[in-house]
């Protein structure tokens, strides 16, 4: 629970800390950049910038490499006295003068890498997020498909009952079925096909009495 929390607070930025409000801070960064055109010079120009510095300290370190080689080789005949005494003024003005990196820098670093990270994590918690999002979004369009087939098919039986009822109207079927019509009509179907009958039994009876006389 408590990290369920914790991922709670870093997606609402809520976290109490100075790292608060990164995404804010990096979505206003992105505004203020300008032009397309201006970034992508500003960035080539810095991986250009990046390529350079980098060969450079490729080749003074090769080139220091070289240098100090003959110095560390167990074949070469260590530096006499005067050689060294020559070596470390030349070696102690060299360490005065090589630049070294201020703490600022490095903690403008450490705060600059603590930030990328947190701006990592919540960019994935957006991301989980919006995977989420997207899920919930295909279920909800499949729920509501299958309600708009049910709507229509209840838009069908209801079409369908108001014409039933038009033909029942039309048809006057309500008095029909109060007069007993199709009673009638049958009795007098069934009337007359037993008038057919007994007229054929009158006809064989008069035959069987002519046949017998």
């Amino acid at each position: 629970m408590d990290m369920v929390e914790s991922l709670a607070r870093r997606g609402t930025e809520t976290t109490g800390t100075e790292r608060d409000g990164v995404v804010g801070r990096v979505i206003d960064g992105l505004k203020d950049l300008g032009g397309q055109s201006g970034v992508e010079g500003g960035a080539t120009r810095l991986i250009t910038a990046h390529s350079a510095l980098s060969t450079h300290l490729l080749h003074q370190t090769r080139l220091l490499q070289s240098l100090a080689y003959p110095l560390f080789s167990p074949l070469t005949l260590p530096p006499d006295e005067e050689f060294i005494d020559e070596l470390m003024p030349i070696l102690a003005s060299l360490g005065e003068s090589m630049p070294r990196p201020t703490t600022a820098a490095f903690n403008s670093l450490t705060q600059l890498h603590g930030l990328t990270s947190d701006l990592v994590q919540t960019l994935n918690y957006l991301s989980d997020t919006l995977h989420m999002s997207r899920q919930t979004t295909t279920t909800a369009s499949r729920r509501l498909k299958s309600a708009r087939e049910l709507v229509a098919e209840m838009r069908k039986e209801e079409d369908e009952r108001e014409e039933g009822e038009r033909w029942l109207t039309r048809g006057n079927w309500s008095e029909r079925l109060g007069n007993r019509e199709c009673a009638g009509v049958c009795g007098d179907v069934v009337g007359g096909f037993e008038e057919v009958c007994n007229g054929w039994r009158a006809r064989l009876v008069a035959q069987a009495e002519s046949v017998a006389a």
